[in-house]
């Protein structure tokens, strides 16, 4: 006889799963452990997911990583020609990719926190990483637009890798703390007001 899965089953599985492994990684976040906050069985998890690893990128697929990595840096972009965000209206570009960005992330709180934090072991253990690189230089070729005799020597970029680190910590640090989309919203306006405010003064 064939076996009858239920979507609530899955359902409950994939929450427990993105719960679990924000919470451990996805290197430490064991099956009976999932099984356990799903409510169901370790034997019956596995008749919906093969093992850990399917169970992982079915809750945080490639879709989703790519959906982010876009929204990332629509954002960042949104900021060429620009010398002060300050003096942007509501409308502006820059402000509106930030709102799908925060948007986007506190939808997909756990997933966000996962790939920028918990993903070690993983496909994608090297994303938080490729994100900070590409950040810091998606802010030399935004400062370099702005003043084309920009000095960018082994230190600057050094200094830049450490201020990008910081940021995607403090991302995973707020989301992880955080289930409110309000005090996500305000933690988030505080940093990214200093982050920039600091980014203009580093390069001034």
């Amino acid at each position: 006889m064939a076996q009858v899965l239920k979507d609530d089953v899955q359902e409950s599985i994939a929450a427990a799963a993105l719960t679990v492994f924000a919470r451990k990684g996805y290197e430490s976040a064991t099956m009976a452990e999932i099984a356990r906050v799903a409510g169901v069985s370790t034997g019956n998890i596995y008749r919906y997911y093969a093992n850990k690893d399917a169970l992982f990128y079915a809750v945080v697929d490639d879709g989703f990583v790519r959906a982010f990595a876009l929204l990332l840096r629509r954002r960042v972009k949104a900021l060429d020609g620009v010398d002060d965000v300050r003096t942007l209206p509501p409308t502006a570009t820059y402000h509106l990719a930030s709102e799908e960005l925060l948007r986007f992330c506190i939808e997909n709180r756990l997933r966000v926190v996962i790939l920028l934090g918990r993903a070690g072991g993983s496909r994608y253990e090297r994303f938080a990483e490729e994100t900070v690189g590409r950040l810091a230089e998606l802010a030399i070729e935004h400062f370099r637009a702005l003043d084309p005799c920009l000095q960018v020597t082994e230190a600057t970029r050094f200094n830049l890798d450490q201020i990008y680190r910081s940021l995607v910590g403090t991302m995973v640090s707020t989301l992880a703390r955080f289930d409110d989309g309000a005090a996500i919203r305000e933690a988030v306006d505080g940093y990214a007001k200093y982050h920039l405010a600091g980014l203009k003064s580093f390069f001034g």
